[in-house]
């Protein structure tokens, strides 16, 4: 497959706001021609993969805590339990852009500055679609008898980033997606994603309630071959 073929709608809005821009704020023409072309280029300098398990649940009502399933990873703070506690099962989900499109902000650092803090912008907005898509291919392997809520990242809310060990070791992170922490447990490369998705047989308990993008679907996950099997 071409790489052009596998382009993402990226939200130019989107990437605005990561700059800094107001709405309705107008852009000089040098700007503007820069974010499009960089829009384009992060994608094709990237190298986007994820990768996705399901657990069930163990809810442990008197810490408030959420065990999943048979593994260590033990998820604590009342911000994950109220997001999980009536949840049936979790998907842990990990992605990355790859350490390629890093390599290419770094060279710009070095050369045009400006083009180094648009191209960030554009991976942070590259990396939330990745996640989308990820989540259209779960909606569709799940079937509609399931719903998923919102995902929600180690770092979030009282979600301590130490659990970040234990989730990339699940998900064979280093091995799967090259995905790597330092020893202040941030990730490598850096415009990577963990996040932890509900499943609800009952869709009125799936609270903040996923909303399924209008512009993706689980045919072009399908398509775009960005997930990495389990077996791999």
């Amino acid at each position: 497959m071409k790489q052009r073929e596998k382009m993402l709608p990226l939200e130019k809005s989107e990437v605005l706001r990561y700059l800094g821009y107001r709405r309705k704020q107008e852009l000089t023409v040098p700007v503007e021609k820069m974010v499009n072309e960089l829009m384009l280029e992060v994608q094709q300098v990237s190298h986007p993969r994820y990768s996705y398990k399901i657990f069930d649940v163990r809810v442990d009502e008197e810490n408030q805590a959420i065990q999943v399933g048979d593994t260590e990873l033990l998820l604590t703070g009342k911000h994950i339990y109220s997001h999980l506690k009536n949840a049936e099962q979790v998907v842990l989900l990990a992605a990355t852009l790859g350490i390629e499109v890093e390599r290419q902000t770094r060279l710009y650092e070095m050369t045009d500055m400006t083009k180094a803090f648009i191209l960030d912008a554009c991976c942070v907005e590259y990396i939330e679609k990745i996640c989308d898509l990820a989540e259209c291919d779960i909606d569709e392997m799940v079937g509609e008898d399931w719903t998923l809520n919102r995902r929600f990242s180690p770092g979030y809310g009282d979600l301590p980033l130490s659990v970040q060990p234990d989730f990339l070791r699940i998900m064979e992170a280093d091995k799967k997606l090259g995905l790597h922490l330092t020893d202040t447990l941030l990730m490598v490369p850096r415009k990577s994603v963990t996040a932890i998705i509900g499943l609800f047989s009952e869709a009125k308990m799936a609270r903040p309630r996923r909303k399924a993008p209008e512009n993706l679907s689980a045919e072009m996950a399908k398509t775009y071959g960005f997930r990495i099997e389990n077996n791999e």
